[in-house]
């Protein structure tokens, strides 16, 4: 079999990701990766890395060997304190983000103490913007700092008894909001009982500066109902059950360790200032006689890996001491000494054993796997205490009142009482991240404990040297699986389900049987398991209240949901053709505009605008049958003809490859003409504020007229905003601004000193 670095997606990937500067070959970046544990370790992770049956996260796989070259923390995610309810905690908390994400890393953050909006506030501005409003500030950050080409990940979250809740909900109901974040909401219990039982729920928030006490109160199934409707929507927010992230943890007997929010992903949720380093196992390669009448776990094999990794996460927080962004990261380490072992090839996994995903059968062995994982690594971690020390807030009277610890009584007693004597060197051990780049890397394989997306994949050479191909690419195991049976790799997804029912896609695993895998596995996880339900674009609102109720009664720490073809979906370039995967993203220089010769009919509507160059631009704007802007076409009398053809060629290239026309409005709206500003100010109301801005106001227009229907999806001009602007005297818009001790208008450029 080609090894995963010989392979042209292991290749990319390198050169994309995780080569230094001056490496060129796999064996450079192996060892450069494993040179900073220590000898045993180092043997170890060298052979799993090179055969990719345990791997590092990507900010360690990045990070390792960057000192004195670039600052990059090895910790992939990272968790803030929620701000305190005032200025000067809210900026340090955003001075913190920016500070994490210049790192490398992502964040999570509640901000669930910040009081609700048109509360009283000591201040000039009387009344409180809100506990949402700051949200905008966090993600600009977020679109600010860039990690190698790509905005920061973050996690934002607000508890389901905050005033602000209903517009927290509404936060995503706009696509152009909050594009850096993903959003939560932490369900409390005693919320989810009152849904149950069609109660009424109070929320309430007392703002400490002022002495306001502010309850609503709201109907829980109501409120849960519109949640519902939201997420089959638009795929956010997210779901987070508080109390079990709280109570069922190896350190849910320190009262000083509150978990109040978690990393982007799900995988990790830690106090503050917390921060997890994560490595995974690969669960297929620990796979013995695949495919056979009798497969099984490498038990022994698998054990040595679990060992191995868990040391190796421990040498890595030593390593990636110094590196942390923050000195109240670096007390975290000291404190907790948080990793996250995890596993990818789950899918592929039961397909070498020959079990179908989700079924009674296939989750008795993940759990069985998950046991042994998780005995095997609090053993490997007590030995490391014994011999290293124990982390730093270490007390065995508050580390027995986990019922995790409990669970390890019963279940392996010898390492009960080993961690009674010498105590834990990790606060947390398992982690079950998404391993999204890491299952690519290492040679195709289904991420952490995810089923497989697709059987196969069409995929096209882009080779200068040759004619583009298409060809296809098989899962891993569905490849071996092939090859076991001597099967040609163009027989059809379809023979391959017919003759093996032990094979299943995502779309076809039945929803709660997702549920119930994910809670088999969080019975052996300390901390929490990443999880996407994909499902088809025909599931209803009912469909997910369903998920979310049931993960929520099998003691899930939280769960994701993702309705095929919802406007979330189609904003990440998904449609009802040939579907991409949109937790995987888009595959840079692969989008194909569709061609005009494939619309049979298309309903055009033309505009006139105006600019100090073009005295009558004509745009005129196509849309197909069913109201999609397809294309944008313009007549100009004067200005530069080339320019503007350019403009109007290149949206429409955007709009026929499915780009999101409020992101090209946005775009096309960002500069402005000084010629005219200028006619502007001198009394002409029907300019533009440029060319791009014309063609911009006209797909506006059109678009919001295609969104009758749906008035919270019309695209919104956000410069303007009463609050925060003051009336420009010359322009009549909210859009002027205090520069200095200047005031200038961001629309027609007029500007005074006061």
């Amino acid at each position: 079999m080609t090894n995963w670095y010989e392979t042209e997606v292991g290749q990319n990937i390198l050169k994309a990701k995780y080569y230094h500067a001056g490496e060129t070959e796999p064996m450079q970046f192996i060892d450069r990766v494993t040179s900073i544990f220590s000898p045993p370790v180092q043997k170890a992770m060298h052979e799993y890395l090179e055969k990719g049956s345990v791997c590092p996260a990507g900010r360690t796989l990045y990070a390792t060997g960057a000192k004195g070259k670039f600052k990059a923390s090895l910790s992939n995610c990272y968790i803030l304190p929620s701000p305190d309810d005032n200025i000067e905690s809210i900026f340090k908390i955003n001075a913190q983000i920016a500070r994490i994400f210049s790192y490398g890393g992502g964040i999570g953050v509640n901000v669930s103490k910040l009081r609700p909006k048109d509360s009283h506030v000591n201040n000039a501005a009387r009344t409180s913007s809100g506990s949402v409003s700051f949200l905008k500030i966090f993600d600009a950050t977020g679109d600010v700092i860039s990690q190698n080409g790509r905005r920061g990940a973050m996690m934002i979250g607000l508890n389901c008894d905050h005033p602000d809740i209903y517009e927290f909900l509404r936060l995503k109901q706009d696509n152009e909001k909050l594009a850096s974040m993903n959003i939560s909401v932490l369900f409390k219990d005693d919320f989810m009982q009152a849904v149950m039982n069609r109660e009424k729920y109070e929320l309430k928030f007392d703002v400490e500066s002022t002495g306001e006490k502010i309850t609503k109160t709201i109907d829980a199934a109501d409120f849960f109902d519109e949640y519902c409707k939201t997420q089959w929507d638009w795929g956010d927010p997210g779901a987070l059950f508080v109390d079990r992230l709280n109570d069922y943890n190896l350190l849910s007997g320190y009262d000083d360790y509150k978990i109040e929010i978690t990393n982007p992903c799900g995988e990790f949720g830690g106090n503050a200032y917390n921060s997890c380093n994560l490595m995974s196992i690969n669960l297929y390669n620990f796979i013995d006689d695949k495919f056979s009448d009798n497969p099984k776990l490498n038990k022994e094999g698998f054990l040595k890996a679990v060992h191995t990794a868990t040391m190796a996460l421990d040498e890595i927080l030593d390593y990636g001491y110094e590196t942390q962004p923050l000195d109240d990261n670096r007390r975290c380490i000291d404190d907790w000494r948080s990793v996250g072992l995890g596993l990818f090839g789950v899918a592929d996994a039961l397909v070498a054993m020959k079990l179908r995903y989700g079924s009674d059968r296939g989750n008795e062995f993940v759990a069985k796997v998950m046991r042994l994982m998780f005995i095997e690594a609090a053993r490997t971690s007590s030995a490391m205490a014994r011999e290293k020390g124990t982390f730093g807030r270490y007390e065995w009277e508050k580390t027995k009142k986990s019922p995790l610890i409990k669970l390890l009584h019963e279940e392996a007693p010898e390492v009960y009482h080993d961690i009674k004597k010498y105590g834990l060197r990790n606060g947390t051990l398992l982690a079950i991240a998404p391993t999204g780049t890491i299952s690519l890397l290492m040679g195709l394989f289904s991420g952490g404990c995810e089923p497989l997306y697709k059987i196969s994949y069409e995929r096209t050479t882009h080779k200068m040297e040759e004619a583009k191909k298409s060809f296809k690419v098989y899962a891993h195991s569905i490849k071996d699986l092939l090859d076991y049976h001597h099967m040609s790799y163009n027989t059809s997804d379809k023979v391959i389900k017919e003759k093996f029912p032990f094979v299943i896609e995502s779309h076809d695993v039945p929803y709660l049987n997702r549920v119930r895998l994910q809670a088999a596995m969080q019975k052996w996880v300390d901390n929490s398991i990443s999880s996407t339900v994909n499902l088809r674009h025909d599931a209803t609102p009912q469909d997910i209240r369903e998920i979310y109720l049931a993960a929520w009664k099998r003691n899930c720490k939280g769960i994701t949901i993702f309705r095929d073809g919802c406007k979330r979906g189609n904003i990440l370039g998904v449609s009802k053709g040939e579907k991409q995967d949109a937790a995987k993203g888009i595959e840079y220089d692969s989008l194909v505009p569709q061609k005009r010769d494939d619309i049979t009919r298309l309903d055009g509507c033309t505009l006139l605008r105006h600019t100090s160059c073009v005295d009558k631009m004509y745009i005129t704007i196509n849309k197909t049958p069913d109201g999609q802007i397809f294309e944008v076409f313009t007549n100009a009398s004067g200005g530069c003809s080339s320019n503007i053809a350019t403009i109007t060629r290149l949206t429409s290239l955007a709009l026929r490859s499915g780009i999101s026309v409020k992101q090209i409005i946005k775009q096309l709206s960002q500069h402005r003409c000084s010629a005219c500003q200028a006619l502007i100010r001198s009394g002409r109301r029907d300019i533009s504020l440029s060319c791009g801005n014309a063609i911009a106001s006209a797909l506006a227009e059109i678009y919001n007229e295609t969104q009758q229907q749906e008035p919270a999806a019309k695209y919104v001009d956000k410069t303007e905003d009463k609050s925060i602007n003051r009336e420009c005297p010359e322009c009549g818009h909210y859009t002027l601004k205090p520069e200095g001790h200047c005031v200038t208008c961001s629309y027609c450029g007029w500007s005074k000193c006061e």
